[in-house]
């Protein structure tokens, strides 16, 4: 009875098989993901995540690496057949045709002037070099030169779970550079001595000339304070992290004070770096108003501490912060925020340059000419974004009246507008931040530092 084939015997034994099968591929995938992460390749673990249905059921033991089981496999190798194992090899390259003829590089013949006898009759120029490796490597952002590995290697592992929150929050930079934003020249040249030149020439601001620590961007809503940090981020070359309150604010008591030194921890490591925190009238409140919970004011003390504590970071960390409500930020806040900038509401110049941007689309056809100085005259008191607003409406009403009948070639329209439907279009379109502008340049008058 021994000899025979059981059907169920078989059936485990290919379960049991199966079973072990999808286990490796199982730990495969997690050391896959585990290995990324650790590399900072946050958007490969994500995509790894969601194409390989990779579920938080498992997690990789604190004592798996997969450089470690790498090591141990060579040395396993060496020992059985005496030679270390290979793992990639260079791809062969196709054949080549060969040349029937001997092609001459490309040169350039430069001639000197007649007038010149001292110089030879003629040289060539074969090769220039433009970049030196030293300027290569400054060119490439800090982000890109130093893994994340090298970060997390002595962190415990709640710690390293808050970096990868973190290193969500790195904005790469966007295309928005200074000629982008209309207007605004003096705030524009404040950030440039405040955050580019001191990136560019470190050598020149040290000792008292140390680069600043912190810069606020103030002013009624819609006037660009936001855009202004773009270009910064775009312009500086640094590490930018934007940061919102669900980011650092967290319900477990110490998690949010802790969120905040590995943030300044990370911006160390990624130096220079911009921590960009927007409203922070939400994050920097006065501690001493009614009701303030205590949570709150440990994550104040924090956040006050990092930017002016006993311990020196190394690298350049710099604090942006924007506010519509710059009189409700604690004062010792406002300390550490060295340079405060009013961003105020666009003058006559300014309204007309938005107004010729935003109609002056490749899809746009102004019948008949229209006067940006008339429209600019019409919007006293508009901010960027009511005037951007005025001109939304007043395509929008062209493009109503043609929606009923809009076929496919809707992509290869032409939209007309009149200067009747744009004055239209800006006595619907009301500002939502005229009484505020006031208040901001009394503020700046009392508490400003630009």
């Amino acid at each position: 009875m021994s000899g025979i084939n059981r059907p169920l015997s078989q059936m485990r034994k290919l379960e049991t098989k199966d079973a072990v099968f999808r286990a490796r591929k199982r730990i495969l995938k997690y050391l896959i993901l585990g290995f990324l992460k650790q590399e900072g390749l946050m958007h490969t673990a994500d995509t790894l995540v969601s194409e390989g249905a990779v579920t938080n059921e498992y997690e990789l033991c604190d004592n798996i690496d997969l450089d470690i089981i790498l090591q141990d496999y060579c040395s396993y190798y060496l020992i059985r057949f005496n030679k270390q194992p290979q793992f990639c090899r260079k791809v062969e390259e196709p054949i080549r045709r060969p040349q029937t003829r001997r092609v001459k590089p490309e040169s350039v013949t430069i001639l000197p002037e007649p007038a010149q006898p001292d110089l030879p009759s003629s040289f060539t120029v074969t090769k220039l070099l433009h970049d030196s490796p030293e300027n290569i490597e400054h060119k490439i952002p800090a982000i890109e030169r130093r893994p994340l590995k090298g970060l997390m290697a002595n962190l415990s592992p709640d710690r390293k779970h808050l970096v990868e929150i973190l290193y969500q929050d790195i904005i790469r930079p966007s295309e928005v550079f200074w000629e982008d934003v209309k207007g605004l020249t003096s705030a524009k040249n404040l950030l440039m001595e405040s955050v580019v030149y001191p990136v560019r020439y470190p050598e020149v601001f040290t000792g008292l000339l140390e680069p600043w620590r912190g810069v606020l961007l103030h002013g009624p809503p819609g006037t660009g304070k936001t855009m202004l940090a773009r270009a910064v981020a775009a312009e500086s070359g640094c590490t930018f992290f934007n940061v919102t309150c669900s980011t650092v604010i967290n319900k477990w008591r110490g998690e949010s004070e802790k969120i905040i030194k590995v943030l300044f921890d990370m911006a160390s490591y990624y130096s220079p770096s911009i921590i960009f925190i927007d409203e922070v009238e939400t994050l920097a409140s006065e501690r001493s108003s009614p009701g303030e919970h205590e949570a709150s004011r440990r994550l104040k003390s924090q956040l006050l501490t990092e930017l002016d504590g006993i311990t020196q970071r190394d690298g350049i960390v710099f604090l942006l912060a924007n506010s519509n409500m710059p009189w409700e930020i604690d004062p010792a806040m406002l300390r550490r925020l060295e340079k405060r900038i009013h961003i105020p509401l666009p003058d006559f110049k300014t309204r007309a340059e938005l107004f010729q941007g935003y109609l002056s689309g490749k899809n746009i056809e102004l019948v008949p000419k229209v006067d940006f100085e008339e429209l600019a005259a019409k919007t006293e008191g508009y901010s960027g974004s009511d005037i951007k607003m005025a001109c939304k409406e007043a395509l929008m009403a062209s493009v109503r009246k043609m929606l009923p009948s809009m076929g496919k070639s809707a992509s290869n329209r032409k939209d007309k507008l009149c200067i009747s439907g744009i004055l239209t279009a800006i006595e619907r379109t009301k500002p939502v931040a005229r009484n505020l502008a006031k208040r901001h340049a009394d503020w700046q008058n009392e508490k400003g530092s630009s």
